[in-house]
């Protein structure tokens, strides 16, 4: 006997489908966040290293191509599409609602202006912040240690160690070693 055709469509999504019900079934409480949602996350495919946060209601899209460094902090209702591949470096802060988006369209004809799917990876920088509702779209690297300000909407590549924000984001002004952004001393 066949399978129908909504059994057939579901075929390649059931991974992800499986993962993400587990991901969000359990509490949001420090423990399941910290240890018990990460462990069940590995167990299903997440590439991701030691001390990881995963937080409730995150969806995961094609979440084997996701890795992730130690020291993570995911926060809850993010949106990761994953179809270009995510890289997340070490020691990485989300705040709610952080989209990272792989896949985009080309522009098509008059007749129907969603051209072709392509997708591009997103590399996230270790040390990085994302504020909250960062949106980070296909083929973008935030270099390491940056700041990105609530709200951003990030289309192109940024520089290491500086603090990002508007729509679109732009560079807006470097951070140093130490807390917050450079400032000159008082004999420059």
């Amino acid at each position: 006997m066949a399978l129908p055709t909504a059994l057939m469509n579901l075929a390649p999504n059931l991974d992800d489908i499986i993962f993400n019900a587990f991901m969000n079934v359990l509490p949001d409480d420090q423990l399941t966040n910290a240890h018990l949602r990460p462990l069940i996350a590995r167990m299903l495919g997440l590439k991701c290293g030691r001390s990881i946060q995963i937080r409730r209601n995150i969806y995961f899209e094609e979440h084997r191509k996701i890795v992730v460094g130690s020291s993570v902090f995911l926060n809850r209702q993010a949106y990761l599409d994953a179809s270009g591949g995510i890289r997340i470096g070490d020691n990485v802060r989300f705040g709610p609602q952080v989209m990272l988006i792989t896949g985009t369209h080309e522009i098509g004809t008059s007749g129907m202006r969603t051209g072709p799917l392509t997708c591009k990876p997103i590399i996230i920088g270790k040390g990085c912040w994302l504020g909250a509702r960062v949106m980070v779209t296909p083929g973008v690297t935030i270099g390491e240690g940056c700041v990105v300000s609530a709200g951003a909407v990030v289309q192109r590549s940024m520089p290491p160690d500086f603090l990002i924000a508007g729509n679109p984001a732009r560079p807006i002004s470097p951070l140093g070693e130490g807390r917050g952004p450079t400032e000159k001393s008082p004999e420059q």
